[in-house]
């Protein structure tokens, strides 16, 4: 009998600095779950990446048509943001294929851009900033602090926190961004924006102060942070980016405490994550990261479609994406929006950093909101800065 020709998935790849691997962990993540498929002999399907630049949105509308109309490919895939899909939409409609994107969730989804073509794995980032900023405003009270870098301005993370503090009560937030050109158009040291931000708020310090950076804009401020008088007095509350193993490896002999929020980590200790990372780790000799979380839970929602895909039941395919939930490391985790993303789990994390190690203690269970909630609408109907990025 002749055998089937695998799928071909066209997955967009853009090219990031803060995470020069993630194309590639989303798709190692994403064949796991089709190890014991693939050794008998088969293979389901075949990943064509296409690279997209900085994932702008003329180098993903160009990346959607070459992979429909030149490649012929089956489904299309890959890491965008949502700012691009009212381009790319009609050409996946006209063509009546199936799209699966992921996203770690610094944009929220826009309610008038859904498709039943279209389908999404996200992290769903903004979430933990909501929990976080309501549980900060309710834990510190009185007038809080915002600080972020340039390239973070052009997401919906602060919006998403500053929501979270409106909701608990807080009247005003203070927002700053740093890393702006000064008056003569002339770039200047980040560290020397910190130090000046830092020297104002001294001044004034709010009742805490959130902060919003990546790679080493992150390292740069939190070393300016430990080494200001605000250290221990001010509480310092951060983003899950810098909270990360990869940022704080560089702060372990430090002797303080910040606050975080967390959504999955690979400490986790449910067997369903368990099982992920040892699999992960006796294959890379790594932790996973979120990215191999993405793909790896994406990769056990279309192995469920096994029989669909083998027959080529699109039609099949789409109404299972659209209804589906299923049991991932993280918890229950589907791709539609318009179903409703299913609420993560959320815990808020105090991180003490005591001789030479980090411990994360949960102070308390942070709450979800649906992606279209009413309190979301402003967000949604604000101009975010015109960023295109990828993820």
């Amino acid at each position: 009998m002749t055998s089937i020709p695998p799928l071909k998935i066209g997955f967009l790849t853009p090219y990031s600095g803060i995470y020069p691997e993630m194309s590639h962990h989303i798709v190692y993540g994403f064949l796991m779950p089709f190890v014991k498929y693939n050794n008998q002999g088969k293979q389901l399907f075949r990943i064509d990446p296409e690279y997209v630049k900085q994932g702008g949105q003329k180098a993903v509308t160009e990346a959607v048509k070459k992979l429909l109309f030149f490649d012929q490919v089956d489904i299309i895939s890959g890491i965008i943001n949502y700012q691009v899909v009212p381009e790319i939409l009609p050409l996946i409609e006209k063509r009546d294929k199936v799209a699966f994107f992921f996203d770690s969730g610094e944009y929220m989804p826009h309610p008038t851009q859904l498709s039943t073509h279209v389908f999404y794995n996200s992290f769903q980032l903004w979430q933990s900033q909501y929990a976080l900023g309501y549980w900060a405003q309710k834990e510190f009270g009185g007038k809080g602090a915002v600080v972020m870098g340039l390239y973070d301005s052009g997401y919906h993370m602060h919006s998403a926190f500053r929501q979270g503090t409106i909701q608990a009560g807080a009247e005003a937030v203070d927002y700053a961004v740093l890393g702006r050109p000064n008056s003569t158009g002339q770039d200047v040291p980040f560290s020397e924006y910190v130090d000046k931000y830092l020297e104002n708020i001294i001044k004034n310090p709010p009742e805490y102060i959130h902060a919003l950076f990546c790679g080493q804009e992150a390292i740069q401020f939190l070393a300016k942070y430990y080494d200001s008088p605000l250290k221990n007095k001010v509480p310092l509350i951060v983003s899950n980016h810098m909270s990360s193993e990869e940022i704080l490896a560089s702060f372990n002999h430090f002797e303080w405490q910040i606050y975080s929020a967390s959504i999955w980590s690979n400490r986790d200790s449910n067997k369903i994550n368990q099982k992920f990372v040892k699999g992960y780790q006796e294959g890379l000799r790594q932790k996973p990261n979120m990215f191999n979380l993405l793909g790896y839970e994406a990769g056990l929602m279309f192995r469920e479609m096994t029989t669909y895909f083998e027959k080529r039941d699109w039609p099949a395919i789409r109404q299972t994406l659209q209804k589906k939930s299923i049991r991932g490391p993280r918890g229950s985790v589907n791709f539609y929006p318009k179903s409703g993303f299913d609420l993560p789990k959320i815990s808020i994390e105090k991180l003490l950093f005591r001789n030479n190690k980090i411990t994360r203690m949960i102070v308390s269970q942070g709450q979800g909101l649906k992606y279209d909630h009413e309190i979301f609408n402003e967000i949604n109907q604000e101009l975010v800065s015109g960023w295109q990025n990828p993820y």
